[in-house]
């Protein structure tokens, strides 16, 4: 049990190493490359609004379909830029 908590301390020794001092919190850039992306993908978007407008004229139904299209396209345009990011 002794060797796992050196590991585990060698393990927070290396987390903590970083360039980032401990006052500094890090930045979460996510958000901001999915609203970029989200201007690359005009069209799943306007689809996906225009079924939240007829939802909610009709009252019933829901806009599932198009919402994941949106997010796919979000998505494959988000992965090769996240990635540029990560150590």
């Amino acid at each position: 049990i002794s060797g796992g908590v050196a590991f585990v301390s060698t393990l927070l020794e290396k987390t903590n190493d970083s360039k980032m001092s401990d006052e500094e919190e890090p930045v979460d850039i996510l958000p901001a490359i999915k609203t970029n992306c989200l201007k690359e993908c005009p069209a799943p978007k306007a689809a996906y609004e225009d079924c939240i407008l007829r939802i909610s004229e009709k009252g019933e139904g829901d806009c599932e379909a198009w919402y994941f299209d949106m997010l796919t396209c979000v998505d494959k345009c988000v992965g090769p830029k996240i990635f540029k990011h990560v150590k």
